[in-house]
């Protein structure tokens, strides 16, 4: 991903600018999203503050000499004493995106051109990476730009952090947390705790999912065989979903629509399909026995679910159309995967595999291995995800206490960082419009 912005530019001497055209043009071979802003900033003495925008907007960009490579934002209103424009780029095509800004008059004549390109114009996006350590009871947050530590957020005495989930606009992470059955509600902006949520003794809150857009977080309960499902504006218990005696709900995904969170249970080797509008059972897909499956991830596209297979070393893909199985991938046997991401693209999944130190690249295309990233002996690696432009994905490796980064485009680890003790699942915020 890059970051561009004008800076703010002073309007308040002759000729002054009233309008802009900002154009986009994608000169690479990969697809890119691109998010442009204006701003309005009010003049305060010699400085500059109160930061507005008042046009966002979001454009997809095809690869050149392809349909739609460009885009162009004519007519931009821009009358006013201090303004500027930033440009956000994400996707595989994200480094390959010229961008123009154009001032002009009220004739519509050019004053100035801004070409955005380069280390004066192109600034540092913040996202972190939020790392359960499950038995020291603390957070871990990693500024993925610098790949450093931030801060460790100490969380209760005995929480034993199991899964973690960040909001929509990157605001809270919600942290499940097994042996006090609660979940840990955490301030992004100040990485202190908000509140904490109890939930029923005996839960054994295990993961957690939240909604696209926001409004509720579900959490899979591995002991009492239940999903509770909070309101994350208040941050309490809208409702608790029974499933079956010996479920063991261990992992949880919520499709891209919104519509369907599908939940992995080890206890009786099967998925669960909730309806969200309802919070009811849709239907239980039947998987192998014996497989305990414990990590699960679904496409952007919301066409499928890949269900990592702690018992058998497999990866089950669903139809979420049918819900019904479409393949087994067979890893190499003693893998354990523990955990599953995918890239935001679709095209590939990563699988963590706890015992035999390794990350699996799956392509979803053909749904067969593309390589096996190795990772040194006792690594553990158990959770994984990947950044929103799909360049970096961050395992949390129980065994050694470490956070590997991944280099997507090598796949192969570029960083090692140290985490707390028994790190076992990673979640990082989005990339924001704001």
């Amino acid at each position: 991903m890059a970051v561009y912005d004008t800076g703010p530019i002073d309007n308040r001497d002759a000729p002054r600018t009233t309008q802009l055209t900002i154009r986009l043009f994608n000169t690479g071979r990969l697809p890119a999203l691109v998010g442009i802003e204006a701003y309005h900033i009010n003049p305060s003495g010699d400085g500059f503050g109160n930061k507005t925008l008042y046009v966002v907007e979001l454009v997809p960009l095809n690869p050149f000499n392809t349909t739609d490579p460009s885009y162009t934002l004519d007519n931009v209103y821009a009358d006013l004493d201090v303004f500027g424009v930033r440009v956000l780029t994400s996707g595989l095509g994200a480094n390959d995106i010229a961008i123009t800004v154009l001032e002009k008059d009220s004739a519509g004549q050019i004053i100035e051109k801004h070409v955005l390109e380069g280390e004066l114009s192109r600034i540092q996006e913040l996202l972190f990476a939020y790392v359960a350590n499950q038995s020291s009871d603390t957070v871990t947050v990693i500024n993925t730009g610098t790949n450093t530590i931030v801060t460790t957020i100490p969380l209760p005495a005995g929480s034993l952090p199991q899964g973690i989930a960040i909001t929509p606009d990157g605001s809270r992470a919600y942290v499940a947390n097994f042996s006090n059955n609660t979940v840990t509600v955490l301030d992004t902006a100040t990485n202190t705790i908000l509140t904490t949520i109890p939930l029923p003794a005996g839960s054994g809150t295990f993961e957690i999912a939240i909604t696209p857009d926001g409004s509720r977080a579900y959490v899979a309960n591995f002991s009492n065989n239940t999903v509770t499902v909070l309101d994350t504006a208040t941050n309490t218990i809208l409702t608790t979903i029974s499933l079956p005696a010996g479920s063991g709900p261990d992992a949880i995904a919520i499709t891209p629509d919104g519509s369907r969170a599908y939940v992995t249970n080890g206890g009786n080797s099967t998925v669960t399909v909730l309806d969200t509008a309802t919070n009811t059972i849709l239907t239980t897909i039947l998987l192998p026995s014996g497989i305990f499956p414990n990590a699960i991830a679904i496409t952007p596209d919301g066409s499928r679910a890949y269900v990592a297979n702690f018992g058998n070393s497999t990866v089950t893909v669903i139809n979420t159309a049918t819900n019904t199985i479409l393949t087994s991938i067979p890893l190499p046997a003693g893998s354990s995967p523990a955990g599953i991401a995918i890239t935001p693209d679709g095209s590939r999944a990563y699988v963590a595999n706890a015992d035999n130190d390794t990350v699996t690249v799956i392509n979803t295309e053909t749904n067969t291995i593309l390589t096996t990233i190795p990772f040194p002996a006792g690594s553990a690696p158990f959770g994984i995800a990947i950044t929103p432009d799909g360049s970096r994905a961050y395992v949390a490796n129980i065994g050694n206490r470490t956070v590997s980064v991944l280099d997507t485009a090598i796949n192969a680890v570029i960083a090692t960082l140290p985490a707390g003790n028994s790190p076992n699942t990673v979640a990082i915020t989005p990339i924001l419009l704001f």
